[in-house]
C-alpha cells in the first residue's frame, strides 16, 4: 500500500447541523481540505461525482496542505444503501457451530437503516440497558461504491469501488432468534438484532488505488486493549468482487452505497463475552483510518 490517506465528511467548527464538507484525513490523523474537495457538501456528494473527481485525486499529496482544526468528523452522510454480508468467513462459521459451506452457497445479505445506525470514528455505540441483549462486536472490511450499476460482471466489479473502510457490524445476539414465533419463517429477526441505533460504526474511506489487494487485508477488533479478532480477507468465503457482483444482481448499486463484507472469528458470541458500559472497541485494518468507539448504555426516555 502507498502512503495512505482517507476521505471523510466533516462539519466545520461552529457550523449549522446541515453544513457538511468533504475532507482528507492524513495518516497522522490531521484533517486537510484540498481544492479538489471544496465544492462538495460532504463525502456523499463527492461520491456522486466520483468518476470525475477520482482522477484529480490520484496524485494528491496531503502532507503539505493546511490543517483544519476543531472539526467534527462524520462518516458518509448518508449512503443510499447499507448492505451487509452474513456468514462470510469459514472461521467465524466454525465458532458459531457450522462446519461446512453448502455447495452452491450464495452470499447472504441484510440491510441496516443508514440514517439511524451509522456513526463515525469517536462516536458512542449506544446499547440497551439490559445485559440480556448480549451486544457483540464484528470487525469488517467495508466496500464503498463509486460507480453504480446493475448486474455488474465479475471481472468489472472492482472497477466500481471508490474505496474501503473499517466497519463494525454491532449485533444484539439475543434479538436474532425469537423465542416466540408465529411460524418458522418468522423465527429470526436480523433487522432488529443488527439494526438498532448506532449499530453501524463506519470509518473514513481509503481510496481504492491506495489498496493494493483488498483480498489480502488483516482485519482486527480490539476491545479494551485486548485483541479479540485477528483475521484476514484472504479467508473470505465469497470474495470482494463476487460480493459486489452478487449484490448488483439484486439491487441497483449507486455511488456512495456501502457493502460490509462479513466478520472473521473472535466475536463475543464465540468467546462467551459481550459489550458493556465504558468498553472501547477498535477496528483496525493496516493502512486504513482506524475506527474507535466507546460503548454507552442507553437510558430509556421517560414520558
Amino acid at each position: 500500500m502507498q502512503d495512505s490517506w482517507s476521505l471523510t465528511t466533516y462539519r466545520p467548527a461552529g457550523a449549522a447541523a446541515d453544513s457538511l464538507a468533504a475532507a482528507v484525513r492524513r495518516s497522522d490523523g490531521r484533517l486537510v481540505v484540498p481544492e479538489e474537495l471544496r465544492p462538495y457538501q460532504g463525502l456523499a456528494a463527492a461520491l456522486d461525482d466520483w468518476e470525475a473527481l477520482a482522477p484529480r485525486l490520484h496524485n494528491l499529496d496531503p502532507a503539505g496542505l493546511i490543517v483544519v482544526e476543531g472539526e467534527e468528523l462524520l462518516p458518509i452522510r448518508f449512503p443510499r444503501k447499507l448492505l451487509c454480508v452474513g456468514a462470510n468467513y469459514r472461521d467465524h462459521l466454525a465458532e458459531m457451530g457450522v462446519d461446512t459451506v453448502p455447495e452452491g452457497w450464495q452470499p447472504y445479505f441484510f440491510l441496516k437503516a443508514p440514517t439511524t445506525t451509522l456513526i463515525g470514528d469517536g462516536d458512542d455505540i449506544v446499547i440497551p440497558d439490559d445485559p440480556a441483549f448480549r451486544v457483540d462486536w464484528e470487525a469488517e472490511l467495508a466496500v464503498v461504491i463509486g460507480r453504480g450499476g446493475r448486474d455488474i460482471p465479475l471481472d468489472e466489479a472492482l472497477e466500481h469501488v471508490a474505496g474501503y473502510a473499517c466497519f463494525n457490524d454491532v449485533t444484539a445476539r439475543a434479538l436474532l432468534r425469537r423465542e416466540v414465533s408465529i411460524a418458522p419463517p418468522f423465527g429470526f429477526d436480523w433487522s432488529t438484532s443488527k439494526g438498532l441505533d448506532t449499530f453501524a460504526p463506519l470509518g473514513a474511506m481509503t481510496p481504492s488505488w491506495l489498496v493494493e489487494d483488498p483480498g489480502a487485508l488483516a482485519v482486527r477488533c480490539i476491545v479494551n486493549g485486548e485483541i479479540k479478532q485477528d483475521g484476514t480477507t484472504a479467508n473470505l468465503i465469497t470474495g470482494i468482487a463476487e460480493v459486489i457482483a452478487a449484490a448488483s444482481s439484486h439491487w441497483t448499486l449507486e455511488p456512495g452505497d456501502v457493502i460490509a463484507t462479513g466478520t472473521p472469528a473472535g466475536t463475543g458470541a464465540g468467546r462467551g463475552e459481550q459489550l458493556a458500559e465504558g468498553d472501547l472497541v477498535e477496528v483496525e485494518i493496516p493502512g486504513f483510518a482506524p475506527l474507535r468507539n466507546r460503548v454507552r448504555v442507553r437510558v430509556p426516555q421517560t414520558r
